[in-house]
C-alpha cells in the first residue's frame, strides 16, 4: 500500500498462497507499540498484514499478495489489520481513520465490498472471531472494536469517495 511506512518482514510469513481477497480481518493487539520486532523474531510464528497504532500511524510488515500468519485458516483468503490497544477499550477516531484508510485503498485495489461480516465466507470487513476454530478460537478483536466496524466502512464511504 503506498504512502505508509513500509516494514517488511523476513520471516512469520508464506510468499504467495493467496486464493482470494475476500477483505480485511480487525485484530486487536492487546498491547501498545509497533509489531515489527515481535513479528520479526522467528520463535513468535505469526505476523498481519498492517499494524495501526493509537495516533493513526499504519506499519505494513507483509504483502497482500501474501499469506501474514494471523487467522490460521483464513490466511489464504484475508488480509489482516492489527490495532494498538486492548480489546475493553475501543479504537481511536485516528484508528478508524486509518482502518479506513487501508480499506479504501482495497476496495479500490482489491475489490472488497464496502460492507461488515461475521462469516468467515463473506465479503467486506470481518474480525478474527468471526472464523471460530479454525481461525484459532479467538474473540479478537471484541465487542467494543467489532462494533466500531460500521463506522469505519461509513468514513470510508465519507472521506475516500467510494
Amino acid at each position: 500500500m503506498p504512502g505508509i511506512i513500509q516494514k517488511p518482514i523476513k520471516e512469520n510469513f508464506s510468499r504467495g498462497g493467496r486464493t482470494s481477497q475476500l477483505g480485511l480481518v480487525l485484530h486487536v493487539q492487546e498491547g501498545e507499540g509497533s509489531l515489527f520486532e515481535r513479528f520479526s523474531d522467528p520463535a513468535t510464528r505469526s505476523s498481519a498484514h498492517f499494524w495501526v497504532s493509537q495516533a493513526g500511524e499504519i506499519e505494513q510488515y507483509v504483502s497482500v499478495q501474501d499469506q501474514a500468519w494471523t487467522q490460521s485458516a483464513g490466511n489464504a483468503e484475508w488480509v489482516s489489520i492489527e490495532t494498538s490497544g486492548f480489546a475493553g477499550k475501543p479504537l481511536t477516531t485516528a484508528q478508524v481513520d486509518a482502518v479506513a484508510r487501508v480499506y479504501a485503498w482495497g476496495a479500490r485495489e482489491h475489490s472488497w465490498p464496502l460492507e461488515v461480516t461475521d462469516s468467515s465466507k463473506g465479503r467486506g470487513l470481518g474480525t478474527h472471531a468471526m472464523g471460530g476454530a479454525p481461525w484459532g478460537g479467538h474473540a479478537c478483536p471484541g465487542t467494543i472494536r467489532a462494533g466500531q466496524r460500521e463506522a469505519v466502512i461509513s468514513r470510508v464511504r465519507q472521506s475516500h469517495g467510494i
